[in-house]
């Protein structure tokens, strides 16, 4: 009973080692395929960008977009042509099988899709704009268990690209009570909620009267050398000032 166990398991590990060189030939030759397809396709007014069981980024920059032909199978591609010149309406045909296509074009560009989907999803992200002179890209396809994005140049923006960035080095003001506390010189920038805190070090002042000194020595005594202040956020969702040495006049 083991011996035949043991010679059927033999029998399944053979048969998957030759399913293996097998789908690796069919994997290898369709890649080579692939491969020599775009080569062919340089020097044509059509070119053709085809991806395999890859993640690959095409640029179409400083030059004319003629149109092209699109290949993807199980990969990531970004066809990006951001940079590109458009003379005329153009085509872009596509196939996607399990696979993510984006497709970003620049401004002065209208886009009109025809798209057949299969267990797919597909969002067209460019305004269209009807003036004279204003080209179309029209984008003809199939997509099977893909995910097709047409979205204008630079759509992808980090958020804190929406208002100015506060670097180290530069001074952040912060108004209470009616009054403006010195500039301090740290800033932390985080997005937890919608008020920040601001830590302020208090030091005693040299010109102060010796009256004034003596009265408040006491009452300085029993607090803490911090005054934690709660203020509304400008210009970005949180502000945190930390660890603060000293305040400049």
């Amino acid at each position: 009973m083991a011996k035949k166990k043991l010679a059927k398991t033999i029998v399944c590990l053979g048969a998957l080692g030759v399913a293996s060189k097998v789908a690796y030939s069919k994997y290898k030759t369709a890649k080579e395929t692939y491969a020599q397809e775009e080569a062919d396709s340089v020097g044509e007014e059509v070119k053709k960008y085809n991806a395999l069981f890859e993640k690959k980024v095409i640029e179409v920059e400083d030059e004319e977009f003629t149109g092209c032909e699109i290949k993807t199978v199980s990969s990531s591609i970004v066809v990006d042509l951001g940079l590109a010149a458009f003379e005329k309406d153009v085509y872009i045909n596509f196939t996607s099988t399990a696979s993510s296509l984006t497709i970003i074009l620049p401004e002065g560009v209208n886009a009109a899709c025809d798209i057949t989907r299969t267990a797919s999803g597909m969002r067209n992200l460019v305004e269209n704009v009807e003036e004279e002179g204003i080209h179309t890209v029209y984008i003809i396809g199939k997509a099977v268990c893909s995910n097709i994005e047409i979205v204008p140049v630079n759509f992808y923006v980090d958020d804190e690209d929406d208002f100015e960035d506060i670097a180290d080095d530069e001074d952040f003001e912060v108004v209470v009570d009616n009054t403006v506390t010195p500039k301090v010189d740290k800033t932390v920038v985080c997005e937890e909620n919608d008020d920040f805190d601001v830590t302020v070090a208090v030091e005693k002042d040299d010109d102060d009267d010796d009256d004034d000194s003596d009265n408040n020595e006491d009452n300085n005594s029993d607090n803490n050398d911090d005054i934690a202040i709660t203020v509304e956020p400008y210009g970005a969702e949180e502000l945190e000032v930390q660890e603060l040495d000293s305040l400049d006049d």
